[in-house]
């Protein structure tokens, strides 16, 4: 947020207005930027979270608007955007509760920010929707490997995903199984030892050894994949 403001707000030639033509530009604002995607105006603000150093609370709120939310770590809510004016007659934005180091020198300032943090948002999109991609192949390859080594070494197993590894599952009998742990970034590595690893923790167990595992939950037997079934 705060870079986005230092890279838009310049803070050159500050604008001095009173109350009423704060009021105006700020309609202004709105006019220019509500009609874009994932823009919407908000007349009923109750945000009002400061960094340190933020203006007192005798500012006058001009006006909100609300920016499309995202789910990355950096933008993690709706994120408002308020335009305020000081009792030095100045306007100054703030973004996410991070106020502007400077107050605005021209309404495009603003509209530029507006349109920076959009396509902030939108390059995170992407690139999280390109990661997820990614991974959903690289779950497919491990699953396809796997039903294969399952339907003919006759096991079942159950899988478990997250953000960054796949939980392969093998079951030993009704109440024994172990759990293989295959990071994304290393499937390529894990993958072609995956049949000789499964192989020989197998043979290690059917020759009376026994493993204490540290998984949590148990297995229903609907949770398997039955190498019947492949």
């Amino acid at each position: 947020m705060q870079k986005l403001l230092r890279e838009n707000i310049s803070g050159g030639e500050p604008l001095e207005v009173s109350l009423e033509q704060a009021k105006e530009l700020a309609e202004d604002l709105v006019a220019r930027v509500e009609s874009w995607a994932g823009v919407e105006r908000n007349d009923k603000c109750h945000h009002y979270h400061r960094s340190p150093g933020a203006n007192p609370p005798t500012d006058s709120l001009c006006c909100c608007i609300l920016l499309e939310e995202s789910n990355e770590r950096w933008y993690r809510h709706q994120t408002h955007l308020h335009l305020r004016r000081s009792p030095e007659q100045q306007l100054w934005v703030e973004l996410g509760g991070e106020r502007s180091p400077a107050p605005i020198s021209d309404l495009g300032e603003v509209v530029a920010l507006v349109q920076a943090f959009q396509q902030r948002v939108n390059k995170q999109k992407a690139q999280a929707a390109k990661r997820q991609k990614q991974k959903d192949l690289k779950v497919q390859a491990i699953v396809a490997q796997v039903r294969k080594i399952a339907k003919e070494d006759k096991f079942d197993f159950a899988t478990e995903v997250d953000s960054v590894k796949l939980k392969l599952i093998i079951c030993l009998s009704d109440n024994d199984y172990f759990a293989i742990l295959i990071p994304f970034n290393q499937f390529k590595t894990v993958l072609p030892k995956l049949r000789t690893a499964i192989q020989a923790l197998r043979e290690t167990y059917n020759s009376g050894v026994r493993f204490k595992t540290h998984l949590k939950r148990g297995y229903r037997r609907s949770d398997w994949i039955r190498h019947q079934d492949l």
